[in-house]
C-alpha cells in the first residue's frame, strides 16, 4: 500500500507526546523525519540509514534498523521490490526497495531488473538503485547476477554499504571489460583504491548468471564466484598505524545492487576506468541488469529488530498542519540528486558513488 499523507501512522514513526523534541529539529510531527534538507514521514525519509537523527522531530522519529534475516528471494513476486515510498515497513512483505524516481526496477520473468535509460536532460543515463529492506551486520551473501556489461561506461555493483559510515564492501562490474569481476572494501568512506582487485572470469559476465558471494565475519571479507574464493582481507591485515585503527567495515549496513552510466559522467578518472564514452544511440539504447536470486545467511548481533515502523497516533492534543507549515518534500528525478559526493576527487581519479 502506498500513503502519501503524514497522516498514514502505519507506516511512520510518529512522535510520543511524551518524548522531547530535537532541540535543532525543523521537522513538525506529521513530517517527522529529517533527510538532507527536508521532512517527511514516509521510508524515503523515516529508513535507518536514511534518516538524520539528530534534525527528525524527536529521537523515535527515524525508523530502528530492520536487522538481518536468514533468507532466499528468488524474485517471483512483484511485491519483493517496491517503489521506497510505497514501503509500508515490514520487510519481509517488501525484501527490497528501488530508491530512485521513477523507479526503473522491477520483477520480470522471474528476475530483479535494474534498467537504465538515457536522460537527455543530464546528458546521460538514468539508473536504478535497490537497496535490502533488512539490515546486515556480518553474513555470507550469494547474489546470481547477470550484468550489464554490454558497452563501456556501464557499470553494474553488487555492495554491502552503510551511507552514514561509509563502510561498505564490494562487487563491481565495468563495461569495458566483460569477463571482470572488480572487488573492493572501503572503512569511514576513506577513498583507498588500492585495495581494488580484479578477477578474470571464463565467460562474459554479462551473458550468462554467476553466483557472487561476500562473506562478511568480524574478522575477514572473503569473496566467492560461482563457489571458489577468490579473495579474502584479514581485519588484521588493514590496521594503519598513523591512526591506530583497523581500516575494515564494521558497520552494520545493507545489500544494494546499482546500475549507472559512468561513462558519460564527466569525470575522466570514472570514464577511463569503466570505458567510455557510454553509447546510447541517439537515446534509443538501454541497458539491464538481473539478480536472478538473493540468499542472505546471517552471523551476527544485528538480528531482527522489533517492526521498524510500528506508528504511534498523534497525541490528542496535535494540531494539524496549515498550508503554511507543510513541507513539502522533493521528487527525485535525477539519480544524481541523492548522492553524497562528488565521482571523483581532488586527483581526478574514480570516486564511487554513494548509491
Amino acid at each position: 500500500m502506498k500513503f502519501s499523507s503524514a497522516f498514514a501512522a502505519a507506516v511512520g514513526i510518529l512522535f510520543a507526546s511524551s518524548t522531547a523534541v530535537s532541540a535543532q529539529s525543523t521537522c513538525n510531527e506529521w513530517s517527522p523525519c529529517f533527510r538532507e534538507g527536508y521532512c517527511d514521514a514516509d521510508a524515503m525519509f523515516c529508513l535507518w540509514g536514511l534518516c538524520d537523527e539528530t534534525k527528525s522531530f524527536n529521537s523515535t522519529s527515524c525508523w530502528k534498523p530492520e536487522g538481518c534475516s536468514s533468507q532466499t528471494v528468488v524474485f517471483d513476486n512483484s511485491a519483493d521490490v517496491v517503489p521506497i515510498r510505497s514501503y509500508g515497513g515490514n520487510p519481509n512483505t517488501n525484501p527490497f526497495l528501488s530508491i530512485f524516481e521513477p523507479s526503473h526496477a522491477s520483477v520480470a520473468n522471474g528476475a530483479l531488473e535494474l534498467q537504465m535509460t538515457y536522460d537527455a536532460a543530464q546528458k546521460k543515463g538514468f539508473g536504478a538503485t535497490v537497496d535490502a529492506a533488512h539490515t546486515i551486520q556480518y553474513g555470507k551473501v550469494t547474489a546470481r547476477v547477470k550484468t550489464a556489461s554490454v558497452a563501456p561506461g556501464v557499470v553494474s555493483s553488487f555492495i554491502i554499504r552503510n551511507d552514514v559510515t561509509g563502510d561498505e564492501i564490494d562487487f563491481e562490474w565495468v563495461g569495458k571489460a566483460p569477463r571482470e569481476v572488480q572487488t573492493n572494501f572501503y572503512f569511514n568512506d576513506i577513498l583507498d583504491y588500492t585495495q581494488m582487485v580484479p578477477y578474470v572470469l571464463q565467460s562474459d559476465t554479462s551473458a550468462d548468471y554467476h553466483d557472487y558471494t561476500i562473506d562478511w565475519t568480524a574478522e575477514a571479507i572473503t569473496w566467492l564466484v560461482d563457489g571458489v574464493v577468490i579473495r579474502t582481507v584479514k581485519k588484521a591485515e588493514t590496521f594503519d598505524a598513523a591512526s591506530n585503527s583497523y581500516r575494515f567495515p564494521t558497520s552494520e549496513a545493507r545489500v544494494a545492487f546499482s546500475i549507472w552510466d559512468a561513462g558519460n559522467s564527466g569525470a575522466q578518472g570514472t570514464q577511463e576506468w569503466a570505458g567510455y564514452p557510454t553509447p546510447w544511440n541517439n537515446g534509443a539504447a538501454s541497458y539491464k541488469m538481473f539478480v536472478d536470486s538473493v540468499s542472505v545467511q546471517c552471523n551476527g548481533s544485528a538480528t531482527p529488530s522489533e517492526s521498524s515502523a510500528t506508528a504511534t497516533e498523534p497525541s490528542a492534543t496535535a494540531t494539524e498542519p496549515s498550508a503554511t507549515d507543510a513541507v513539502t518534500p522533493p521528487v527525485v528525478t535525477d539519480q544524481a540528486s541523492y548522492t553524497q559526493s562528488s565521482v571523483t576527487d581532488s586527483t581526478g581519479k574514480k570516486c564511487r558513488p554513494h548509491y
